[in-house]
């Protein structure tokens, strides 16, 4: 973290809390245009499949939600046309979502509700009526229905929740609301929450919003609906086979409709494909199912814009997809700062190479928080969580105290970590509980942390501020090494300050001899609004600092992170106080997974072994506060564009790339560009780019280039600039002189 835990966890909470800290004027995003129908919802009645339609359930530890529709849309027997909304629940079924700070939290979704995606536009004061027919396997199942009202964003949503009684036989119920505020949206679901091992199916069909005082004969929001679907979750293709796109059409008119679909589309690097067109029919009272083959030219990231006129008005909808070859390593270069919350989150993450998880759930205050009284209940769970995707865990010991056993002062309050961050009264109590945790936990995890970013953050970990020193995280860091290798003779020790490489506190470290007590040192290089190439300096003096102590350890990099949001989740757009993430967006997305590919490849060519981001939180739906800070996924788990170039990079690079040297451009190419060569296996391979540049090229015979997401590269158009290349050889290695990997600059 290049900020301290505090200043994170108060943006946090504020969220949480609602604090309404924008300009007036914003307003989130993904509002609807208003028709002139009498319902507000669209897809009320599921004839569109689930498009449109989201989970909302409980928030988990810093804020993780469901994240996807939980439920599915079932043919027949449904009260108003073909179909309707089935949501199971019962053991092995219901869905879970854990977080491992702050405390470690496991929920059971015992009341996942089916929220609309988008927000709709009332008026303030105005009596709002929701309606749905309703039905339960079980007699007397509780259902929740749930208005959510903003009027600003990021600001406070204000929630109106009822609860009913529903039976085995189809009925309708409804609730009315005054409008909270300008803005609703709406969910309605089971609620087993009081007996959350039980098991109950609920059946969802014509849900209506209106505003009106009571509930009016059911309608859809239009006569003539049109939706899409992917059938993948978060619209994740993989390479291999077709990416096509299903258009869903419902008509509830008295005529047939004859639609036009436009699509607008463009690429990862922004470049304006071929538009489409599709042309739909929808009989009278029917409903279709059309495949919409979409011409993808490879790998990569997309967004389009869907266009239709239908019923008098024109309508727009976007969509964004990914196209990668899945990883199918069990190791690789990367992995997460805190798992998903879902294990659903966490495959999306690992299909792109996503394969180890930092998981701070292991701390001796939660575990015993009172002396003598343990309970591994914690973080028991977040373990074989991790382990089940399956990912690797790396546990880190975030505290070095208890509140019980802290040498805090007595101005000190036992909130959060501010007594847990002092050094404990007895310090063999600290190395017995990381004893007994390692040795507890040694077949879900060979890799060990010892406190997370000590002395430089004001209040986390042993903080220079309470008088401090690198001597005295040495003291503590000799003794848990001691406990960790007895424990597990196979684990490895990750030391250091965990500070960013412009800090001098590593060198300092390693100048004490820091490095004996470790096998791993730990850095957290955030980006910021840095360029990826002012690492470069940082890591070689941290890399000469090794060499003058005389032993060169391999690094983790067990914090890091750039960020960028093309499409902002409030407009128009303002950057929240106290937001971590939100104060340190690049322009776009591109330059964001640009330099996020940049800085990797910088990174693993100075001694650092694995890369871990921060930190793959999805919010509640319709509040996309929570998801800037998501380095690869946006909301329902659709990707950013850093989703597909990591995919791309962690492919390239396997699962132990080792480094070789940095590439020896032609003299014609001066000093504009910059490259890395890597083995990996047999083949070897370079990442070059030219920041700034538009530096054309030509790639000898044998030598295959590809671009930033994956595709080849046509030699004859090969231009080197922001964006990495890949130029890959399986007869050459990473000593070959520059003109065997570059024939000439054209």
């Amino acid at each position: 973290m290049n900020t301290s835990q505090s200043v994170r966890l108060a943006a946090i909470l504020l969220i949480l809390v609602g604090a309404a800290y924008a300009d007036e004027t914003s307003r989130y995003s993904s509002r609807f245009e208003p028709v002139a129908g009498r319902n507000l919802v669209q897809n009320a009645s599921f004839e569109c499949g689930d498009y449109l339609w989201s989970s909302l359930g409980k928030g988990t530890g810093w804020g993780g939600d469901i994240s996807g529709l939980h439920g599915t849309i079932e043919a027949g027997g449904a009260p108003d046309g073909r179909h309707c909304l089935r949501i199971d629940l019962g053991p092995g079924i219901t869905p879970q979502s854990y977080f491992d700070v702050w405390p470690p939290a496991h929920v059971v979704q015992a009341a996942p509700l089916a929220a609309n995606v988008g927000w709709m536009t009332v008026s303030k004061g105005q009596p709002l009526t929701l309606s749905a027919q309703l039905r339960a396997s079980v007699p007397g199942t509780k259902v929740r229905i749930l208005f959510r009202f903003a009027s600003t964003a990021p600001g406070r949503i204000r929630e109106a929740a009822f609860e009913v009684t529903v039976t085995e036989e189809w009925a309708r119920y409804s609730v009315t609301q005054a409008a909270l505020d300008e803005d609703v949206c709406i969910a309605i679901g089971p609620d087993l929450s009081a007996t959350p091992d039980a098991a109950a199916s609920l059946w969802v069909d014509a849900v209506q919003l209106e505003a009106n005082g009571e509930a009016s004969a059911f309608e859809t929001r239009e006569p003539v609906e049109v939706g899409f679907a992917t059938g993948r979750y978060g619209n994740v293709y993989d390479a291999a086979d077709p990416v096509v796109l299903t258009v869903l059409g419902c008509n509830r008119s008295g005529e047939e409709a004859v639609l036009t679909l436009r699509q607008e589309w463009e690429d990862y690097f922004g470049k304006a494909l071929e538009p489409l067109a599709l042309s739909v029919k929808i009989p009278a009272g029917g409903q279709v199912s059309v495949p919409w083959g979409l011409p993808v030219p490879g790998k990569g990231y997309y967004r389009g814009r869907v266009m239709w006129s239908a019923n008098g008005n024109e309508h727009v909808r976007p969509i964004k997809w990914a196209v990668i070859e899945p990883y199918t390593q069990d190791d690789s270069p990367f992995g997460l700062n805190h798992p998903a919350p879902t294990a659903r989150q966490m495959k999306q993450l690992s299909k792109a190479g996503v394969r180890w998880v930092r998981n701070w759930s292991v701390n001796w205050g939660w575990v015993e928080p009172k002396p003598g009284e343990v309970s591994w209940a914690g973080p028991d769970p977040q373990l074989d969580y991790v382990s089940s995707i399956p990912m690797h865990n790396l546990v880190v010991f975030p505290n070095p105290s208890t509140n019980w056993a802290s040498t805090a002062p007595d101005m000190v309050d036992e909130v959060l970590w501010h007594s847990m961050a002092y050094a404990p009264k007895d310090p063999q109590l600290l190395f017995n509980f990381i004893g007994q945790a390692t040795a507890r936990y040694r077949d879900k995890c060979h890799y060990w942390e010892f406190l997370n970013e000590p002395l430089w953050v004001p209040d986390f970990c042993l903080p220079m501020s309470a008088g401090y020193t690198i001597k005295d995280y040495m003291a503590l860091l000799a003794g848990a090494s001691k406990a960790i290798r007895e424990a597990d003779p196979e684990g490895k020790v990750i030391g250091g300050i965990a500070n960013e490489p412009d800090s001098t506190l590593a060198d300092e470290f390693i100048a004490a001899g820091g490095l004996q007590y470790c096998d791993i040192l730990n850095l957290h290089p955030y980006g910021r609004m840095l360029a990826p190439e002012d690492f470069i300096a940082p890591m070689e003096r941290i890399q000469a600092a090794m060499d003058a102590y005389g032993e060169r350890k391999p690094i983790w990099a067990t914090e890091t992170a750039y960020y960028g949001v093309d499409d902002k989740p409030w407009e128009p757009w303002t950057v929240p106080p106290d937001h971590f993430s939100a104060g340190l967006l690049h322009p776009s997305e591109r330059v964001t997974s640009d330099f996020i590919v940049r800085h990797a490849v910088i990174l693993l060519s100075h001694g650092v072994e694995k890369i871990l981001y921060h930190e793959p939180i999805e919010g509640p739906v319709n509040n996309g506060t929570y998801d800037i800070e998501n380095t690869f996924l946006a909301e329902e788990g659709v990707p950013k564009k850093s989703y597909a170039a990591l995919s791309a990079l962690a492919n390239f690079l396997g699962p132990a790339p080792r480094y070789v040297c940095p590439v020896e451009f032609p003299a014609a190419m001066g000093e504009r560009a910059l490259g890395y060569v890597f083995e990996n296996g047999a083949t070897a391979m370079a990442v070059v780019w030219a920041p700034g540049q538009d530096l054309s090229f030509v790639p000898p015979a044998g030598v295959t280039a590809y671009d930033a997401v994956g595709n080849p590269v046509d030699p004859a158009n090969l231009v080197l600039g922001e964006s990495p290349h890949y130029l890959v050889s399986a007869s050459r290695n990473g000593h070959e002189p520059a003109e065997r990997w570059f024939q000439e600059e054209k």
